[in-house]
């Protein structure tokens, strides 16, 4: 939402320039586009176009243009983010996504409704773990609002490569509805600190997270839906089942949970819609050092289907994508229809992953629908 396309030109044209002559100055080949990719020299034309943005945004705050300043700051937050994709995996990558996070930050304190970060004690880790004495970050965004009040929330659960400062467009979306907005990251990505490797370890992850939602003073505890998108879809249709009680509902848009690991599966996945190798990208956001190793145990470990879950009672469950979804198979999100409580599904012929930009306007609807269903909270007291 805040990125510019003038932006992205201007670092893109650096692999332009090495496809089409020889006046790099610094080593670069188009084979390092391709797998085994190298992600330092994919990510090193970015640098330069966000650092310029930082340096205007900079001069703009001093200057005491904080309408700019905002604009510059994300802008360059949105620059760096693309230059981590699809995660952060070289050292300069890293750098990328710590730029990016102080970027973003700086720019969205700015904005009409700020978008801020909390750290939530993970007090359901397991203990003798690295999950042990750590925060799980979240962005929250309020609607506007001049005295107490309790908000419908939703809880965005991000996906394999987006993270949780990627969230104003989604948010202002929430708030438009007069909903609060929290956005989180899914085991194995961004600053997660749940086991990527144990397949329970997001049970524990939303247990400390829901919690935590529930107690805050601006949430209406009876209106909570959280919201998986793309491989969140797949801690969605989780959630959905493993804590049926803290939440209204529940939407899982172009998730997988059961063939998304088929061997056959991961072996074609990177041949299609995604634009880097996603077997390797998941392999590494799943807690394996390699493709081979995810595609003999991830099944079997990760499977919705294999471990029971599906065949859980439920709350209300939306599963929502494209017929032609290449990045996990349609079946995925046919296959809860199948087992445990009924289920809402909305399926759209021929777009692909999470179906859209079609799908959002539904998921909104079935929202605010199902928060429509349930009594308002009674009107805070000002004292």
């Amino acid at each position: 939402m805040e990125g510019k396309l003038e932006d992205l030109e201007e670092a893109f044209a650096h692999f332009s320039e090495a496809r089409h002559c020889n006046c790099i100055q610094e080593p670069f080949s188009l084979a390092d586009l391709h797998p085994p990719y190298d992600f330092d020299a994919y990510s090193k034309p970015f640098f330069p176009v966000a650092e310029k943005l930082e340096r205007l945004a900079v001069e703009a705050e001093t200057a005491g243009d904080t309408e700019k300043a905002c604009q510059l700051f994300l802008r360059a937050a949105c620059v760096y983010r693309t230059a981590r994709q699809p995660s952060p995996q070289s050292p300069l990558q890293k750098i990328a996504w710590d730029r990016s996070k102080l970027a973003f930050f700086k720019g969205s304190k700015y904005l009409e409704n700020p978008l801020t970060e909390h750290l939530i004690p993970h007090v359901h880790a397991k203990p003798g773990t690295k999950e042990m004495y750590t925060a799980i970050p979240v962005t929250v965004r309020l609607p506007t609002h001049t005295q107490p009040q309790k908000f419908p929330t939703v809880l965005q659960i991000y996906g394999l490569d987006a993270y949780r400062i990627e969230h104003t467009m989604p948010s202002s979306h929430h708030i438009a509805h007069n909903w609060a907005s929290i956005a989180v990251e899914i085991p194995g990505t961004g600053d997660c600190p749940a086991d990527p490797h144990d397949p329970t370890s997001p049970d524990r992850l939303w247990s400390s997270v829901l919690e935590w939602v529930h107690r805050q003073d601006w949430v209406d505890s009876k209106r909570v839906v959280a919201w998986g998108v793309s491989a969140g879809g797949y801690y969605a249709m989780r959630i959905a089942h493993t804590h049926k009680g803290m939440l209204t509902g529940v939407v899982a848009q172009g998730g997988g949970c059961h063939h998304m690991f088929d061997p056959e599966w991961l072996e074609i996945a990177s041949q299609m819609e995604y634009p880097f190798d996603i077997a390797q990208v998941l392999a590494l956001k799943f807690g394996y050092p390699n493709v081979e190793d995810m595609k003999l145990d991830a099944r079997k470990r990760f499977s919705l289907l294999e471990n029971g879950i599906l065949d859980k009672p439920s709350c209300r469950l939306l599963l929502i994508n494209g017929m032609l979804d290449e990045l996990f198979p349609i079946e995925d999100c046919m296959l809860p229809l199948q087992h445990g409580s009924v289920k809402d599904a909305r399926f759209f012929q021929g777009l692909k992953h999470m179906g859209e930009p079609v799908a959002r306007k539904y998921i909104l609807e079935w929202v605010a629908e199902l928060f429509a269903s349930q009594p308002p909270p009674p009107p805070a007291l000002c004292l």
